[in-house]
């Protein structure tokens, strides 16, 4: 008769006295159930008793298979680092078997206790034996799996010195059916989710398990398969051990480490390098080290038999040339194919030679260019972001100089420094991410981030969005393995003053970099720029080169019709239809003035848009076209306008103008209504605006004198309703549960707003820049996925791609910002926006939040 354990229960005679339950790894549960105990025939010494099932009955294990299990463990338990079989019996109509309970702590409570990171010398031991753990777990046959390692299954010996992995499966582990296909953020890869389970996965927990401990970043609190860089979380961590924290963590299992002795060898040449400390010689270290001496002579073996082989090569080659060269008849019908293939060679090494000389002097020109505060491309040697702000911009100069001086190195530390002091520069990252690409010898391919840098506290917000959201798009890219054959993603930003000029130059330097230095840099695509006017300069210059050119935010209709340009926002003729129709429809206007900024041709466009909606829903259009300067025209020069208004008896003001406008002329709203409190048009007249109206200047945030107005009188910004390209409300308001957002929301808090510390700056909340900036990167990655081969990745073929995304045989791409499809003039078809308003914040009284009121357009396929 089967009766189940309880705490204080004995068996095997009274031997084991039970103490409590012990909690398997979620991939054991259905293998029995495993207890702490007492064995008192060996001092009290405590154990482990794992339960197997029951001894008799259907479906019942055979003792042979329990043998056999018992036989498998103990051979296990020979080796360092894993627990001794005791005993095995059966009782109370189970099977039992009985192993070593480890003493010590766990990795877990060692990182939890330091209260964060462990050396990075001790993790790197810790590492070497648990890849020789996994060495001996590949040599069973058949290969053993354990699947479940983790800082919890890690236990460090009291002294610190040595670790054993615990929780070893008595049977092949299996994912629980309530998981399987389900996305788990922990020590678990893709691939064993999915059911597919090898020593890549032990492979991949050990190193995040190393990765725990160098930072005490825990996986599971995060995104699954999410790793910030971890010389970003603790700059002590060398660049040697995040080559191997990066290559071990890669979400493709292909990419990873293919077998313990590769991850063991580069672990080992990593401790080869600090330096070196006294220590006596154990028994424990000679048996460890002995199958590393094999694997080194062997290795050496190798290196000698290669050299031999290659002079012996060498010397029968030379022969043949020597034989052939006397003998004319012999090679007579070759020479033709000969000289061919020498002058082939001639050419190409010609070309070669005349495309690095072409980018010296496109480096050059281009380093004048920055020194005269002029554009400039940049993979890290140039810096932009250097405004007030910015707490690293000297460590990002020093990591520049040691760039433009092949330091590596230098460069490296400097910008892990730079992180360290600044995590939320978007701009170090980036560089960051370039320089580890470059330094791990990767292949890759490049976009180019054109964007103006202005001081002016609403452009720099928007600019410093921009770089967070490229960063954080070109880290999911190559951590998710996207693009094909191992190919990275680099990003070169094309750094501009706001002039036109200026990106008339930067991309005129993209340009002479695929075209005369034969495209060294694998660009194949731009994302750029914000503003409609500086694309349209840039449109027909980067299209000569045959790149496509990806806009995130550009709404001139004029850009429609270059085959090589495409956008991921809708024009400012649709933004106009869609806002008419609000102003009628949503919001019941049935008389408007309409503002216009006549030095301005979006707000021009965007306003005479407007009205031809308007008016084709029969909406009243007031005669009168009271004019605004953009961010110019002041509190009171508005009030004016508001008087006009009055007279007129207008419910809406339709304003064209930013978020600045928007702020005054809501304020000169609200002091009108303060004088005439009595005056029903003043107490309902609402304001309704275009995409530039879309930031948080509305809610107060900022040190400028108009964050100072939109705080002090929140009441005032209630009247606002304006669209935006994308909204991180968006997806709550169609009704999509979080799990299934997409992962830029976990990405942003992770990487940008994850700073604990006391005192510390985390980045505010993603606006539409850097939406629609990550949309449009990963619109072309998505593009470049598609294609069969390295060979055939080119800008042509990047936009062949886009050009049918949605239309042809590639889908429409589901973006952050609504599911995205190009026409036949690169616009997208019937995109998202989203309507938002300025409403009072319930859980804090005197301030605002910004809610979406509804979503025009198709969001989601």
């Amino acid at each position: 008769m089967v009766r189940p354990l309880a705490p204080g229960d004995t068996v095997r005679q009274g031997r084991y006295q039970v103490v409590e339950q012990v909690t398997l790894p979620r991939n054991q549960r259905g293998q029995g159930t495993a207890w702490l105990a007492n064995d008192t025939q060996a001092l009290n010494r405590l154990v482990i008793l794992r339960e197997i099932g029951p001894s008799t009955g259907e479906g019942a294990p055979r003792e042979s298979e329990i043998r056999a299990l018992a036989q498998r463990l103990a051979e296990l338990g020979r080796y360092p680092g894993l627990p001794h079989l005791i005993d095995m019996f059966s009782d109370r109509g189970n099977y039992y078997i009985v192993l070593q309970h480890i003493e010590g702590k766990s990795l877990a409570q060692l990182v939890e206790q330091q209260g964060g990171a462990l050396p990075e010398r001790l993790i790197a031991d810790y590492g070497r034996q648990l890849c020789e753990i996994l060495t001996v777990f590949s040599s069973q046959q058949p290969a053993f799996v354990h699947g479940a390692i983790t800082p919890e299954t890690v236990m460090v010996s009291p002294d610190g010195q040595q670790v054993t992995l615990i929780h070893l499966p008595l049977f092949p582990p299996v994912q629980p059916p309530e998981v399987k296909g389900k996305t788990i953020a922990g020590y678990v890869p893709p691939e064993q989710v999915n059911g597919s389970i090898d020593e890549r996965s032990d492979l991949y927990g050990v190193t995040a398990t190393l990765y725990h401990g160098l930072t005490g970043y825990d996986p599971q609190q995060h995104m699954a398969y999410f790793y910030p860089p971890a010389r970003r979380l603790n700059p002590q961590v060398t660049p040697r051990m995040e080559a191997i924290l990066v290559r071990g963590l890669r979400m493709s299992a292909s990419q990873r480490y293919a077998r313990p002795a590769d991850m063991l060898r580069d672990i080992q040449s990593l401790l080869g390098t600090y330096p070196k400390r006294m220590s006596l010689p154990s028994a424990r270290s000679e048996i460890i080290r002995r199958p590393v001496e094999r694997d080194s002579s062997s290795r050496t073996t190798m290196v000698l038999f290669a050299l031999v082989t290659i002079v012996v090569f060498a010397l029968l080659f030379g022969g043949i040339l020597f034989a052939t060269s006397r003998s004319p008849v012999a090679t007579g019908p070759n020479l033709g194919a000969t000289a061919t293939a020498n002058v082939m060679q001639t050419v190409v090494a010609m070309q070669a030679q005349q495309a690095n000389q072409a980018a010296k002097v496109e480096m050059l020109l281009e380093t004048q260019s920055f020194g005269r505060q002029g554009p400039a491309i940049s993979d890290g040697r140039f810096i932009f972001d250097t405004y007030p702000g910015r707490l690293d911009s000297a460590l990002k100069s020093d990591a520049a100089k040691a760039i433009l001086r092949s330091d590596m190195d230098t460069a490296a530390s400097k910008l892990a420094q730079a992180l360290s002091v600044d995590p939320i520069d978007g701009e170090a990252q980036i560089y960051n991410q370039n320089l580890q690409i470059i330094q791990n010898g990767l292949p890759y391919v490049t976009i180019v981030l054109g964007l103006n840098f202005d001081a002016h506290p609403g452009a720099l917000a928007a600019e410093r969005a921009t770089l967070e959201a490229t960063a954080l798009a070109q880290y999911e890219v190559n951590e998710f393995a996207l693009l094909p054959h191992n190919l990275q993603l680099r990003i070169l930003i094309a750094g501009t003053p706001s002039t036109a000029a200026g990106v008339e130059t930067a991309a005129q330097f993209i340009a002479d970099r695929v075209i005369k230095a034969d495209n060294i840099d694998h660009i194949i695509g731009v994302v750029g720029w914000p503003a409609g006017m500086q694309t349209l300069r840039a449109r027909d210059i980067i299209a000569g080169a045959r790149v496509p050119i990806v806009s995130p935010t550009a709404s001139d209709v004029n850009l429609a019709g270059n085959p090589y340009f495409f956008r991921v926002n809708p024009p400012y003729n649709a933004q106009g239809d869609a806002l008419g129709t609000v102003a009628v429809q949503q919001l019941h206007a049935r008389s408007i003035m309409v503002l216009q900024a006549p030095s301005d041709p979006t707000s021009l466009g965007l306003a005479n848009a407007f009205i031809t909606r308007v008016q084709t829903l029969h909406g009243t259009i007031l005669p009168s076209r009271d004019s605004f300067v953009e961010m110019a025209t002041s509190v009171i020069g508005y009030q004016a306008l508001v008087h006009d208004a009055v007279l007129a008896k207008a419910d809406l003001i339709f304003l064209p103008g930013t978020d600045v406008d928007a702020v005054r002329l809501a304020h000169a709203v609200g002091n009108a209504a303060r004088d005439e409190p009595k005056n029903a048009v003043l107490a309902n007249l609402k304001i309704l605006g275009g995409t530039g109206l879309a930031s948080h200047l509305l809610l107060g945030q900022g040190n400028t004198p108009d964050a100072l107005i939109a705080r002090e009188f929140p009441q005032d910004m209630q009247r606002l309703h304006f669209i935006s390209f994308a909204d991180p409300s968006e997806w709550r308001f169609a009704g999509v549960v979080p799990d299934s957002w997409p992962t830029f929301f976990t990405g942003w808090a992770g990487l940008f707003q994850n700073n604990k510390a006391p005192g510390a700056v985390n980045a505010p909340p993603p606006d539409q820049n850097a939406i629609m900036t990550y949309d449009a990167l990963w619109v072309i990655a998505r593009a470049a996925s598609y294609l069969p081969d390295a060979g055939s990745m080119s800008g042509q073929a990047i936009r062949d791609i886009l050009a049918s995304m949605g239309t042809g045989k590639y889908p429409a791409y589901q973006g952050v910002s609504g599911r995205i499809a190009f026409d036949a003039l690169g616009n997208p078809t019937d995109k998202a926006i989203v309507l938002l308003a300025v409403q009072p914040n319930p859980k804090v009284r005197g301030s605002n939040i910004i809610n979406t009121v509804t979503i025009i357009g198709t969001f989601r396929s």
